[in-house]
């Protein structure tokens, strides 16, 4: 197996799942901004980490020569999926106490919402991180 594969494999998730997020915080934009500002900030961290997936995406799967990008891309990703999951954190919590949920179950929600949005959406960043990595050793 070349050690670039696992780059391209990656690339090609980021730009599937680049395109649908975007699709996806496009319509959003409706309904979040009933929640007010943080509704419309998190919209807008959806479309720019969306676009940065679909741009990771294209960059990975092309020439060796745009390594440095696709790593500092790598970064920015991370660092948007690790934003994400506070904006759910803050966002589960505000809707949870909305509702009318007692506040220690609105936070207990809004911490587990926003710790598995973490986890899930650091996988293919730190992949990406690791493909740019043994592609640029090889």
């Amino acid at each position: 197996m070349q050690k670039h594969t696992l780059l391209k494999v990656i690339s090609i998730l980021f730009i599937v799942f680049g395109a649908m997020s975007l699709l996806s915080a496009f319509s959003s934009f409706g309904s979040n901004s009933a929640l007010g500002a943080m509704g419309i900030i998190s919209s807008l961290v959806a479309v720019v980490a969306s676009a940065l997936q679909l741009g990771a995406g294209i960059l990975g799967i092309q020439k060796k020569d745009n390594l440095d990008l696709c790593k500092k891309l790598a970064f920015v990703l991370i660092a948007l999926a690790i934003l994400n999951g506070i904006l759910s954190i803050v966002l589960v919590t505000v809707i949870a106490g909305a509702v009318g949920a007692g506040a220690g179950v609105g936070i207990a929600a809004g911490a587990v919402t926003g710790v598995i949005a973490m986890v899930f959406g650091l996988i293919l960043p730190v992949l990406y991180l690791i493909g740019v990595n043994k592609s640029s050793n090889a």
